[in-house]
């Protein structure tokens, strides 16, 4: 049994357990298989950050972007299954991020990055949320059979009865906190690739497997003297077909030089890491850069209980209320092709094509 079906089993272990003590530790369940673990962790700050009305212009203003947003998710998705099954995309495109861990995801740096990810979409939910008046009970992760699928705050009843357009602009909040974040990354992970590191090899495939070892640390390629992962990835991008390459390692203490041949890909098949200190920080701003965009397009899925049914439910209501007669138009339109009841139909298409790429891959 491979290790994705082992992370399933122990999930729905754990899941199981969960449920049975739901009452004691204030799990929400939702058709047996969705829940909402609920805490009071950060209700402070949100009553603080929340006393600001800017949130709520930002919030209307972001309704139509994450609609955007959000199909282009849908359209990925439908075309991801297509593939799937047409065997045009490998299977393993289909498995869920947690069963990436520990695997291709470091554990330490995966779990530091989700926590920000999930960490900074509850905390705009809340802070949208109190500056339009509406109550926030309890803070909450969703669950789906044990996995984490994202954050959530839940709001009092004074949400359900608030205009479409004020729950679209809180729904909207987790998805853009998770965009601000990962376009905040981006810097932060070129700064710290531009970092003085000495490159210990920790992976190799062929051509470079047949003369190098892990753990040897690359000095040069070419003459060129390597000191940072920014150099090594400027390298590796002109790395031609075919070419014979001076690759210079420290070995045992001593400079050696190898004469190696890229492969017709253009590639030496060498994988550096950092030291670990800074490969910590790489590999937890990379994934923060990760998490944060995926956690944002997945949640801006026209699906309950997914921040994206909110958000597509407002649109036609906001686009109503504009003084533009052609926006007017083009808002009562939408009304009646993105409507509650045909979202709630979305919902079991978009749950059913996830549940089926998931157990496609597996199986």
């Amino acid at each position: 049994m491979d290790s994705s079906k082992i992370i399933v089993i122990i999930a729905i272990i754990v899941w199981l357990i969960l449920y049975s003590v739901r009452d004691s530790i204030n799990l929400k369940t939702y058709g047996g298989v969705f829940g909402i673990l609920r805490t009071k962790i950060g209700l402070k700050t949100v009553e603080k950050l929340g006393k600001y009305k800017i949130w709520r212009k930002i919030g209307i203003f972001s309704i139509p972007i994450c609609v955007i947003i959000g199909c282009f998710m849908l359209l990925n998705l439908l075309e991801m299954s297509i593939k799937l099954i047409s065997g045009t995309l490998p299977k393993e495109a289909g498995k869920p991020v947690i069963f990436l861990f520990g695997n291709v995801i470091p554990w330490i740096p995966g779990i530091i990055a989700l926590l920000i990810a999930v960490s900074v979409h509850e905390l705009a939910h809340g802070v949208f949320a109190r500056s339009f008046g509406i109550k926030v009970k309890s803070s909450g992760i969703l669950l789906f059979l044990g996995f984490p699928l994202g954050a959530f705050v839940e709001l009092g009843d004074d949400f359900k009865n608030a205009e479409k357009k004020v729950r679209g602009a809180i729904a909207s909040a987790g998805p853009l906190a998770n965009l601000i974040i990962f376009l905040i990354s981006i810097p932060m992970l070129s700064f710290t690739y531009s970092l003085p590191a000495e490159l210990k090899i920790v992976g190799l495939n062929d051509p470079a497997s047949k003369f190098l070892h892990e753990g040897d640390i690359l000095y040069s390629i070419n003459g060129k003297k390597i000191t940072s992962l920014e150099e090594f990835k400027n390298i590796a991008k002109t790395i031609q077909p075919n070419k014979v390459y001076d690759v210079g390692v420290i070995e045992n203490g001593k400079i050696k030089i190898y004469k190696i041949q890229s492969s017709k890909e253009g590639k030496l098949g060498i994988i550096v890491a950092p030291s670990e200190p800074l490969s910590l920080l790489v590999n937890t701003i990379y994934w923060t850069y990760w998490f944060n965009f995926l956690l944002a397009l997945f949640n801006l899925l026209p699906a309950m209980p997914l921040d994206g049914f909110h958000v597509w439910n407002a649109l036609p209501e906001l686009l109503k209320e504009r003084k533009n007669k052609i926006l007017s138009k083009i808002g009562s339109f939408l009304e009646l092709l993105i409507n509650e009841k045909t979202l709630s139909s979305m919902t079991f298409l978009v749950w059913w094509i996830i549940l089926g790429s998931i157990l496609y891959s597996m199986w």
